[in-house]
C-alpha cells in the first residue's frame, strides 16, 4: 500500500507533466492518508489553479496555511492565485510581508 510521501510525489510528477486532474488525484489521496499534510494541499491548490477553478484553489491554500502558518511559499500561492482571480486587493492585505517577490 502506497503512503501519503508516494501520492504526493505522483502528484508532482502528474502536475510537472501538467497532466493536471491526475495531479489532484493524486494529491487527494495523499491529503486521504495524511490530513496534516500541508505542502500536499498547497500544491493540490496551484493545481486547481492551473485548472480555472480557483475557489477550490484558494480553499487549499487556506488550509496549507493553517496547517503550517509559517511557511511563506504558501501564502505566496495564495496571494498569486487571488491576483489571478481578480482579488489583488486580497493578496495585498494578507501578505503580512510573505509575498515580497510578487510585487
Amino acid at each position: 500500500m502506497q503512503d501519503a510521501i508516494e501520492f504526493f510525489s505522483q502528484g508532482m510528477n502528474h502536475l510537472d507533466n501538467n497532466e493536471l486532474e491526475h495531479a489532484v488525484k493524486a494529491f487527494t489521496e495523499a491529503i486521504k492518508l495524511d490530513a496534516e499534510l500541508a505542502r500536499a494541499y498547497n500544491a493540490r491548490a496551484v493545481a486547481y489553479a492551473m485548472l480555472g477553478n480557483l475557489g477550490q484553489a484558494i480553499a487549499n491554500c487556506d488550509e496549507a496555511i493553517r496547517l503550517d502558518p509559517e511557511e511563506h511559499s504558501f501564502h505566496q500561492v495564495r496571494n498569486l492565485i487571488w491576483r489571478e482571480a481578480g482579488r489583488a486587493e486580497k493578496a495585498e492585505a494578507n501578505s503580512d510581508g510573505c509575498d515580497s517577490t510578487l510585487k
